[in-house]
Formats: C-alpha cells, structure tokens, sequence
C-alpha cells in the first residue's frame, strides 16, 4: 500500500467546504506538494483542496545545486494551479538560507584580526558578524531572481510568497552578544554596545534591512500585490512570549517576568521590513508548561499564548494580514514528562483559534509534523468551516475586547458589528454570566460553549 503524503492526509481529514467564503483567507498549510506527481495526480488532488479552500505550498529550491531543474519541478505545479484558477503560494525557504555559510568573508573579526563565528543557535551553523553580510546579499538576490523571471514568463501570478528563515542572519540571543562585544567590526558600527538594548536595535534593524532589500524589494518588483512575509515576523507590543527552539535568555536583557517566565523585550522588526503580511506563532512549546505555576495547567498553556495574539491583533494595522502559524499538540516535548504534566486539551485550543480570529488574526497557516497531522487539520478546519458563518463579523466588525486575565478566570474575546457582538469565551473557573463594557455600555456575557451573538443594548 502506498504511503500517504501530505495531500491525502489533508483530503481524509477534512471536509469541503458548502458555506460562501466570500472575502476570507482560506486555511494555508505550511507543507509542500509533492514535486514528485504527474500532472494528473497535481491536478487530482489540488481540485480536492480547493474544495476545501485549503492552500499548499510550492517549494522553491535547488536539487543537487541544479536551479533550472528546481525552477522546473516548481513550474509544473504552478502552471496546474493557473491552468484551475488557482492561488499560488511559494515558499522559498529552502533558496534563502546561508547569507552566513561559513565563509571567512562573513565571520566576526577579533582584536588580533582573526576570524571566528558564533556557534551557539543550532548545530551546524557559523553565525559571524552582522556588518560582513551584504556580501552575500547579490548571492541568495540572484536565486530568487531566477525564480521570479520563470513565473514572470509563464504568465504565473504569485499572491502569496513566504519564507522560514530563523536560525540565519544577524541576531541578538544566546552568546551573539558576547561574540559581538569581541569583534572590533561589530564595537565600531554599535556605538553603545555595552547596552543590549542598543545591540538588539541596531542587529535587528540590519536583519529587517536585509530582508527589505533581498527579500521584498525583489518580489515587488515582479509581484506588486504579493503578500510577502516570514515566520515569526509581525508587529508587537514591545514584548516577545514564546521562545524559538534555538534562542537562550541572555543574562543583561531587559525582560517582564511572570512567574519563571521571562518575557523578552522585542524590536520591531516588521516596520524595516517592508513585509506585507504578519506571520505571528501561536504553538504550544513545552518550555510554557514550566515556565508558569498557575494551578489550573491548562492556563500555562492559553495565557502566553492570549498575550502573543493579542500582541499581534491589537498592534497590526488594518491594511495588513494577519496568517498565523498554528500547532496544538506540545511542541518540543521530551520522551518523559513530569507526573503532573497536562497537555492543552482539544476543546480549549478550539476555542483559542476563536479568540485568534475574534482578535483580529485574518487566517491560520499549519505547521505539523505529518505524524500530527491529521488531528491538527480536523481541529483548524472544524473552526475555519464553522467561521465562515460569521463572515460579516470577522469581515466587516470591530474587536472590543483585548485584556488578558493575570490569573486563570474567563478569557472574553468579541467582534463588533453595528448593535450586535459575536462573542466567545473560555472559562477557567466558575461558568456564570460577566459583565463586560463595550463603549460605556456594560453588557452581560451569558455562559455559553462555543461561539455566540448577543444585542447590545
């Protein structure tokens, strides 16, 4: 019996949708076709996605060095999708990586001008100084280039292009700093680098330049209308909740602490962008599990990641996207876990993908392991499908709700449309009705499970 891949999984597991989409998102999952189909097959199994308004990735990258032959393989998904009408959505991940690959033209330079890397984020990887990278920039420009005059000439429209680029390029956390503080080219373009504030600014204002000029610039240029953006990049609040599985605290930085969590303060890295979609992450990462003793366990779980989407929703201008990168089951969990350890249940992780969209996130995008998979779709497409109910709310409404409780009560998010609010909430406690101000109107939430409208009056 043949294995089956993404798409299959997908297919089995979820349903087509009946109920107009009107102007909303469809769900994106961050996976890639299959390059290995035959025609027939890509055109098989993108009908059925698309009847579930379900999006895939085409991958971009390079075979055994060979860019005509990955230029080709993306070719001939995209030109099905066009040939059905449909929208495509790149992911070049794979043709961007090594603006630090370990060349002696990018490591930092030590006071006796001896080159040398910083090797702390991830095996493998020789991060090197931040002022010696625009050499690679003409390199990984030229790939995406490539790319983009092929899908130019094909008469191919891109409405989507994103990357997962992280462990690469300039960046501030675990022993960056240090290394940093050692290299005479990094002392002389930081002029106060005894202060991590003024390190994280300038490393992340070069890591936001970088991506404007090699990233962006290039896809604008062929793809005006593009929604462009990159893992983990959105506008904030000022703070970061959620570490990445490569970042370390660094002893010095400014932090919020609640309980032994340490929030991290955060530059805006967006804004230098120039990116026009924001890809915030809601993913349950072990590290919360510990980081919070709130008694009611699930609560660990949903209040790191209520403030990371309401940091997201409440500071993203209108005029810009918002597609999230989703995961329920613990990401990063160890073979053995504590005998107390309760994971975030289905029905809770249900109602946050509510609160995401009641809060001003536009869309999900699902990431999972394919062993995860098929319980991660069911979860996102039972709320995307019951969503679309709501369309004229999530469209055209107001959000008016965005406290996150300090401790484990009722969470209330709610939409705004003329005299009328659809509401959801998650309790944490006693389900009875609250009170809630709305414009100087004090309105009753009734206890409810599950998504719900009420009158304003």
């Amino acid at each position: 019996m043949a294995q089956e891949n993404v798409c299959d999984i997908l297919i089995k597991n979820t349903v087509p949708v009946t109920t107009p989409v009107e102007g909303r998102l469809p769900v994106f999952v961050w996976a890639r076709i299959p390059a290995n189909l035959s025609e027939q097959q890509l055109m098989d199994y993108l009908t059925e996605l698309e009847k579930r308004k379900i999006v895939l990735l085409t991958g971009w990258k390079i075979p055994k060095n060979d860019i005509e032959k990955g230029i080709e393989e993306a070719l001939k998904i995209d030109r099905i999708r066009k040939k059905l009408g449909l929208d495509v959505f790149v992911d070049a991940t794979s043709i961007v990586y090594q603006f630090f690959d370990g060349s002696e033209q990018t490591a930092h330079i030590d006071d006796n001008g001896q080159p040398f890397f910083d090797t702390s984020f991830s095996k493998g990887v020789k991060i090197g100084c931040p002022f010696r990278i625009e050499s690679r920039y003409p390199v990984i420009e030229s790939r995406i280039r490539k790319f983009l005059e092929a899908y130019k000439k094909e008469g191919i429209n891109i409405k989507y292009w994103a990357v997962d680029w992280e462990v690469d390029g300039p960046m501030e956390w675990n022993d960056a700093w240090n290394n940093s503080k050692k290299c005479k080219i990094c002392r002389q373009n930081i002029k106060n680098i005894e202060n991590f504030e003024e390190f994280q600014k300038a490393i992340r204002k070069k890591r936001a330049e970088l991506q404007k000029i090699v990233f962006v610039n290039n896809v604008k240029e062929f793809y005006p209308d593009c929604l462009i953006g990159n893992y983990a990049v959105n506008p904030h609040d000022g703070y970061r909740y959620w570490y990445d599985y490569f970042e370390k605290e660094v002893e010095g930085a400014k932090y919020q602490k609640k309980h032994n969590a340490l929030h991290r303060k955060w530059f805006d890295e967006f804004r230098g962008s120039g990116y026009t979609m924001a890809m915030p992450v809601i993913y349950t990462w072990y590290k919360f599990f510990n980081d919070y003793t709130f008694e009611q366990k699930e609560y660990r779980w949903f209040y790191p990641l209520m403030k990371e989407i309401t940091s997201a929703g409440k500071n993203t201008g209108s005029g810009i996207p918002i597609i999230s990168f989703v995961h329920w089951q613990t990401v990063l969990i160890p073979e053995k876990v504590p005998d107390d350890f309760v994971p975030l249940s289905r029905e809770k992780y249900k109602q946050l993908l509510w609160h995401m969209l009641l809060r001003r996130h536009n869309g999900f995008c699902l990431w999972s392991p394919l062993k995860e998979m098929p319980e991660e779709i069911k979860v996102v497409d039972e709320v995307y499908i019951e969503s679309l109910k709501y369309n004229d709310f999530i469209l055209h409404g107001t959000p008016v709700f965005w406290d996150v409780p300090e401790e484990p009560e009722t969470v209330v998010s709610g939409i705004k449309l003329k005299n009328k609010l659809l509401f959801v909430r998650t309790d944490f406690g006693k389900s009875e009705v609250i009170e809630k101000n709305i414009d100087g109107k004090k309105v009753k939430i009734p206890a409810v499970s599950g998504p719900a409208i009420i009158e304003i009056k």
